[in-house]
Order: structure tokens, then sequence, then C-alpha cells
């Protein structure tokens, strides 16, 4: 698709190997970085603030994660709904989804959420997701964190960053080698052993998830659902992937008794809230379907056999696409889909995409056309059109749509270079080279930046390219914060 001058370097564009080899570039600057320390009781919001900003990026780079708009757009939705049943917080909550099989999720610093595909692959029904979402936003709002944080003298706020991350990710993977390799030195292994919620942490979590899950209209089994599917996950598993809430405290049993008898004594039109799942089914669907294993996938959605709903149908379909040995089966599998469901923007939207795969340049454009009709904001389908347009030659309009693309999500490196490549053989060579540079910010990759950012400081000409420019190197400085020479060499 593009030429040589603008093709981004070979294997730059590969998040999760990326994300892999950034975690130790990533601790060994945080824990550089020069900070105040955070003195006993001195924890404040601008503190938490930093905090999270900073185990945020820690987080993002040490884990795989996913942007799709169907499953981002369905997740955030259920956390909105919990923080507006929230008292006003300090922070706005961002979201993020993990491609992790761990049934779990957490809340970190200044509101800074991670859902893992394993807890919507594993649950039955939304209010269990959003039980297990009340909970983890009960840690934050009763300010589990932030009040240990103010209790620990020795260490600065950047060696916080990493000892979090180690106890969060040990936690919530069950790598405890992952974990560990985040804790340095005796100071901070003592403050990781200190950060662990406790068993009242937990209850009290327990206590006012349930109120905001109730408050957010869904019914109040959900949480105990969740905890008994946990429960059952635990000895199935061995505690692998399941919360350290459920697998190392005694007090579980009376936990759950404690939240049934809440769950009795609420009025009966409360108690007999009904579940509404199409939402969560059609996000779980594509969760399954796009970002597990695609053998195992393709056997769930074959067993269900007769049962096999239209999105079921589409889910076998893109699982076949995934696998090389079965890419001449998707085709009849994404022909069945848009039979029984064809007016879904998301059976247009995958088939568009499939057939684009194959290089059915005809067909991919009817498909994907009818699915921004339906729905225009789909993020992946304005990048999968615009890539088709690049394909067929049309640059200018391929750059339009990619633009739509980078306004929704600014950090994505992916999306960065591909929208770079085409404003390249469009002929905006300076909008390439600034693309391509936050790319590789994006990225984590030093070297790449500095060979970017001197092509693009050479392309500008204008007052308005320069202002770019001066943008650039600022979000640059930020994070620079966490690079240390060297460290990805």
């Amino acid at each position: 698709m593009c030429s040589n001058r603008f093709r981004f370097p070979r294997g730059f564009v590969r998040r999760t190997a990326a994300a892999l080899a950034a975690c130790v570039f990533f601790l060994t600057a945080v824990l550089a970085t020069p900070v105040a320390q955070a003195g006993f009781f001195s924890f404040d919001l601008k503190d938490e603030r930093e905090l999270g900003e900073k185990f945020n990026a820690l987080i993002r780079a040490r884990m795989p994660l996913i942007e799709d708009t169907e499953i981002n757009d369905y997740v955030t939705g259920v956390v909105d709904k919990l923080v507006r049943a929230m008292p006003p917080q300090p922070f706005p909550f961002n979201v993020a989804i993990v491609n992790n099989n761990a049934v779990n999720a957490f809340a970190g610093p200044a509101g800074y959420v991670f859902v893992f595909t394993g807890l919507m692959l594993h649950m039955e029904h939304e209010s269990e997701m959003a039980g297990v979402l009340a909970h983890e936003l009960a840690h934050v709002s009763q300010r589990h964190i932030a009040k240990r944080m103010g209790e620990i003298q020795a260490l600065s706020i950047g060696q916080l960053v990493g000892v979090l991350a180690g106890v969060v990710l040990g936690q919530t993977t069950g790598n405890r080698d992952l974990g560990a390799a985040l804790a340095i030195g005796s100071q901070a292994a003592t403050a990781q052993a200190y950060l662990k919620y406790s068993r009242d942490d937990e209850r009290e979590a327990d206590q006012v998830g349930m109120n905001y899950l109730v408050a957010a209209g869904y019914p109040p089994r959900g949480l105990v659902e969740a905890f008994e599917t946990m429960r059952k996950l635990k000895w199935m598993q061995g505690a692998g992937d399941i919360p350290t809430y459920l697998s190392t405290h005694p007090g579980l049993d009376e936990r759950m008794s404690y939240l049934k008898d809440r769950v009795g004594k609420l009025p009966a039109d409360i108690q007999n809230r009904k579940d509404n799942d199409a939402a969560f089914k059609r996000a779980q669907m594509l969760a399954r379907a796009r970002y597990t294993d695609p053998k195992n996938a393709v056997s769930y959605f074959q067993k269900l056999g007769d049962k096999a709903t239209c999105l079921d149908k589409l889910g076998l379909a893109i699982a076949l696409s995934r696998s090389l040995e079965d890419v001449g089966k998707a085709k009849p599998a994404f022909e069945t889909a848009l039979a029984c469901g064809g007016s879904d923007p998301l059976v247009l939207r995958e088939s568009g995409r499939y057939y684009l795969k194959i290089r059915d340049f005809a067909r991919a454009k009817s498909l994907l056309e009818a699915a921004l009709r339906a729905n225009p904001n789909d993020i992946d389908a304005n990048y999968e059109y615009g890539r088709m347009l690049a394909q067929e030659g049309n640059y200018k309009a391929a750059a339009a749509y990619l633009e739509q693309v980078r306004l929704r999500v600014p950090e994505n490196a992916e999306i960065r270079a591909t929208y770079g490549q085409i404003l390249g053989q469009a002929g905006d060579v300076f909008h390439a080279y600034l693309n391509l540079t936050y790319a590789a910010i994006y990225e984590n990759n030093p070297r790449q930046v500095k060979f970017q950012l001197e092509k693009a400081k050479a392309a500008a000409k204008s007052d308005a390219d320069r202002r770019e420019l001066a943008k650039l190197e600022e979000t640059l400085k930020k994070r620079s914060e966490y690079w240390k020479k060297g460290s990805m060499e």
C-alpha cells in the first residue's frame, strides 16, 4: 500500500510484543523519576493524580489492551452507569480493556479502571460483571489505596508506582513473578505487603459496591452470583486466575452470607429485577471470537449447533477467519451470518473486514459502506474503510477516514502509524512524519521518536506546522519522564 519512503519499520506495530518489551523500560524510568516523598498523611489528591497517571502508563506497558468500538463502548457504558450511582468523585473514570483470561477487574488510583476479557467471558449476566466492577469502584470511592499510600513514608510516588503495579499484576493475573519483578529492595517488598487489601477493606468494598449496584438499577444478586462463579472457577482452576480477595481471605463464606442476607431484605421489586443481557452477550461474543485462541473459539461456537443465534454465527465466522487453516471456511460462515443478521452494523463491519482480508475489494467496500451508514461512529469500520480506500490508491479520502479514527483513539500506535503512512502517500509529508513520531511515542520507542521527529522538523514549513510540533514536543516531554537513555536500545 505504501512506498518504502513512508513505510513504518517492519515489526514496529506489534502492540502485545511491544508492551512486554517495554515493561522493564517503564519500570526503570518510573523509579528513576525524581518526585516528592509521599510522607505520612501527606498523600493528597495531587499525589493521587500523579500516581494514577504513572500507574496507568505502567499497566498499559505491561498488558495488551483491546480497542474495539463494540467492546470498549459497552464496558465503559457499564462503568459510567455505576459511577452515576456513586457520590461525586474527584477524578473522572477512564476504562481500558485488557486482553487477558484472568477473571478480574481492578480500579487504580485516580479512577483508572482495567477490565479483563476473562471477567466478561466467564460471567453469565451483565449484572455479575457489574457487581465485580461495583466492588472495585468501591475500593476507589473509599480510598483504600490512597489511605495506605499516605501511611508509607519511605518511598517516593515514583517508587510506589512500581510497587502498586506489582501488587495489582501479581494478584489479578495469578503470575507472582510478574508482580514480584516490580518490587525492588526491602522497602518496596515491605510496602508491597502493606498495600494488599485487608479483610476489612474487602468487606467494605462488598457492602458499598452492593449499594452502587442496586442504585444503578441492576439485580442485586449480581455480586453474589459473580462471587459464586469465581469460587467454582477457583476449585476448577486451582485459583491461578482468581482475584486475591477470593483466594486468600478465609472470610469469603461469611461475606457472601452477609450479601445474601442483604439481598433478602430488599424490597421485592428490587430483588426480582430481570437481567438485560443483550449488549453483554454481544460484547461477550466479540471478545471470544476475536481475542481468544481461534481454535478454542471455533470449537465453542460449533458446539452451539442449532442453539446458535445470529451473533453466534458471526462469532464462528470471525473465529474461522483468524485461523490460517480455516480462513477458506470463513466465507460461507460470513454469508450465513449476513443472511441471518445482515442489517446489524457489527455483522456488516466484520464481514467487510473479512472480504478486505481476502482482497475482494468490491464486496468489502459494499459491506463497510453499509456498516458506516448504520453506525458512522464505529472506529473499526472507519479504520477498515480508510485502509481499503488507500489500497485502491485513493489516499486523500482514506486520510479523512483515518483522521476520524485518530480523533477518537489518539494514543493508539497502530492507528497513528497507518495514518502517517497514508498521509505520506497523499503527499502531506509533514503530517506523515508527525503522526509517525506520535506512533513511536505511544510504542515507547525513543530511537524511532528521534528519527521521525527529525524528519518532521525538516518538513515543517508554516507557523501552523511549528505549533503542531510544539504540541508534539510537549507530549514527548511528558512521556520522557519514563525514559532512561539506553533502556530501549
